[in-house]
């Protein structure tokens, strides 16, 4: 049987009254996409494909703004966002190049307020933080499993640790502005010395098909 093919730059598909219902086709940069219309006109979902290879879905709501995204980007990592009415995103699913996996929690001004991650070796870890997305609190498990609560000040310095050892013996720890420690009791901490600390936490992305939520 002889295969018929259709080319076409866009095509479109209409209901029963002549409104489009959905169009596929390629933009003016060649990029292919799909899109959903509502009853209304308004676009409603979309799934496109960027230069680099990246792949995204954005849902809207009635006014026609988005309000979740899913993504996957070319170095492999997945992240999928939820938006309020305003536009901010405020919660975040995603998986980073190396597979490990981190959930987001944003304030309504967009500013991140509660992150729990995965490190790649499996070990979990909570973040919380301030009105100016710096943080001030990480709470976690050292690589053998043991318990580690760390908090820092406004500029991001590790300040004061308490955790476990790996025997389980209680350790509290406080750090002068330098990192350096003033006090300690008793032993050592889980997870190595005190200014090995990261403040920063990894973030997922929230592409739409245009690579934004």
């Amino acid at each position: 049987m002889r295969k018929r093919v259709i080319r076409a730059g866009e095509v479109e598909i209409e209901d029963s009254e002549g409104r489009v219902r959905a169009r596929f086709g390629v933009t003016n940069d060649d990029l292919p996409f799909l899109s959903f219309y509502g009853a209304d006109d308004k676009l409603r979902a979309r799934f496109g494909v960027q230069p680099d290879g990246s792949a995204g879905l954005a849902v809207a709501d009635d006014d026609g703004k988005v309000r979740a995204t899913f993504g996957l980007f070319s170095d492999g990592s997945a992240s999928m966002a939820m938006v309020d009415k305003n536009g901010k995103v405020r919660a975040k699913f995603g998986l980073g190049t190396e597979g490990s996996p981190t959930l987001a929690l944003r304030n309504k001004d967009g500013e991140l307020g509660f992150v729990y991650s995965l490190a790649q070796q499996g070990s979990p870890t909570i973040s919380l933080q301030d009105e100016d997305g710096k943080v001030r609190a990480r709470l976690g498990l050292a690589a053998e499993g043991s318990p580690i609560l760390r908090l820092l000040n406004k500029d991001g310095e590790l300040r004061a640790i308490m955790g476990l050892t790996a025997d389980g013996t209680p350790v509290l720890q406080f750090l002068d502005k330098d990192g350096e420690s003033l006090w300690t009791a008793p032993g050592t901490l889980p997870g190595g010395k005190a200014g090995s600390a990261n403040a920063s936490e990894p973030t997922p992305s929230s592409p739409g098909v245009d690579g934004k939520p």
